[in-house]
């Protein structure tokens, strides 16, 4: 194995050397040394080095249903080798949208989706948290997503198994159609691969009966179909990093205050405001986001919104929420100049908040630029070239840690057999960004993709 700055020479080549002292008998055999064959890869093998392929991906799309708490769940997911994830998820025929960050999961749905929710949803609340970014503990869902689409935590669960699933070469396996792309099936213990016929193999589609880290959070009878994303790594990142500016104030999905007495105050001209109080019973310091929609004479008069806190664990607060708008400026002036009854009313729930994410890490992904190919080996990424004959590139990794040497030669098998000559491992160069490796990939394939790429390469 070499490691280099940059790729310039040619594969391993074994030299022998003799020094001749003198003549000499010998009992050297003659004839004429014949190479040996090369064996083409086993479907085993093929489904090994394709899961691996997908653990490197910068990015994964999956679309496809699964069963979580006896819930058929149907996605449509992007999830980040980084761990951020964002798509849609329709659980009991209600969607929502989903983003996790720092492995925790936050989704917004409408009301008929939080009663969908055991544990969250129901009467009342579920109005109130419709249309919000809430905070949901994945017992609750019993699905963890980063457990089950990030791409190396779903490649190492197909995985379990893979070199032994077929000992026939892979050319010679039949093959079925997946989205039109012809494909071949071969089954591990974690699950059913579909892998594209022609090379590099990626995986088109997934067939898993479990999934996921641990109950309750594993999930049955996962079908999904899958794509690379890594090339579009940049616009994912801008986006999921737009999309999260709106967890400023998310909503603590279980911990719930104690309502007490409320009433209008101050209601004149110009606005009108309703006091709640509550106490918090629940053991740590809460602040509580009360929203209220109003009404006059039976029309619409808006919303307020307030925030009230910390407040401190068996404490009382009191939050004040005024509507100073247009409308309700025109109702009382209507109420005070025509006779007869003028009714107003509101509606409001008191939520407790979340802390708000951490998203230092999220924006400086979004930032971060291409790593440069350099002479560089000090990192915590590497990304690296698998290269064979006269310093052709079969395929660019990415990997992490200092085994990533170990990591990439696992895979010159796989380019021995596809290549049918002598392959070596060059380091391209080392960085602490993970992102900044993968930009660096898809800047290496971006104009042609070599024959065993999968990862950054666009088909």
């Amino acid at each position: 194995m070499r490691m280099r700055g940059r790729r310039r020479g040619g594969a391993v080549v074994a030299l022998g050397a003799v020094l001749t002292l003198g003549a000499a008998c010998t009992s050297a055999v003659g004839g004429v040394p014949q190479a040996a064959g090369v064996m083409p890869a086993t479907a085993g093998q093929t489904a090994a080095q394709s899961l691996l392929d997908l653990a490197e991906s910068g990015a994964v799309h999956y679309v496809g249903t699964m069963t979580a708490s006896n819930e058929k769940v149907d996605f449509d997911l992007v999830a980040a080798r980084t761990g951020e994830i964002q798509g849609k998820v329709v659980i009991g025929g209600q969607p929502a949208s989903v983003l996790v960050v720092n492995d925790t999961i936050y989704l917004k749905g409408a009301a008929a989706f939080w009663n969908e929710i055991s544990g969250i949803g129901g009467t009342g609340r579920s109005a109130a948290i419709a249309g919000r970014w809430v905070q949901t503990p994945s017992g609750l869902l019993g699905l963890e997503f980063s457990g089950v689409f990030a791409p190396e935590a779903l490649s190492n669960q197909l995985a379990r198994g893979a070199e032994a699933a077929g000992d026939e070469p892979f050319t010679e396996v039949g093959t079925e159609s997946v989205a039109g792309v012809d494909a071949v099936k071969v089954t591990t213990e974690g699950g059913t691969l579909y892998l594209a016929e022609e090379a590099p193999h990626g995986l088109l589609k997934v067939e898993a009966p479990r999934l996921g880290r641990a109950d309750p959070t594993s999930v049955e009878d996962l079908t999904a179909e899958i794509k690379d994303a890594s090339a579009e790594l940049t616009a994912f990142y801008a986006e999921f990093a737009k999309n999260a500016d709106a967890l400023a104030a998310p909503v603590d999905a279980l911990t719930t205050v104690t309502e007490g007495e409320h009433n209008f105050d101050g209601c004149g001209a110009d606005s009108c405001s309703i006091v709640v109080r509550f106490t918090n019973s629940s053991k740590l310091a809460v602040t509580v986001s009360v929203r209220g929609t109003w009404q006059g004479d039976g029309a619409p008069l808006g919303t307020c919104d307030t925030k009230a806190g910390p407040v401190a664990p068996g404490q009382q607060g009191e939050a004040r929420c005024t509507l100073s708008t247009p409308q309700w400026k025109q109702f009382y002036q209507r109420a005070n100049s025509v006779a007869g009854n003028h009714p107003y009313s509101v509606e409001w729930s008191t939520l407790v908040l979340a802390d708000a994410p951490d998203l230092t890490q999220l924006q400086e992904r979004a930032a971060v630029e291409s790593a440069t190919a350099s002479d560089r080996t000090e990192g915590s990424h590497f990304v690296y070239a698998l290269a064979y004959g006269d310093g052709q590139v079969w395929k660019y990794g990415v990997a992490a840690g200092d085994s990533w040497q170990e990591h990439a030669g696992r895979q010159l098998p796989a380019c021995l057999a596809a290549t049918k000559a002598l392959c070596d491992v060059d380091l391209v160069t080392a960085t602490d960004s993970a992102v900044a490796g993968y930009r660096l990939m898809g800047d290496l394939v971006a104009e042609e993709c070599p024959a065993g790429q999968w990862a950054a390469c666009k088909r």
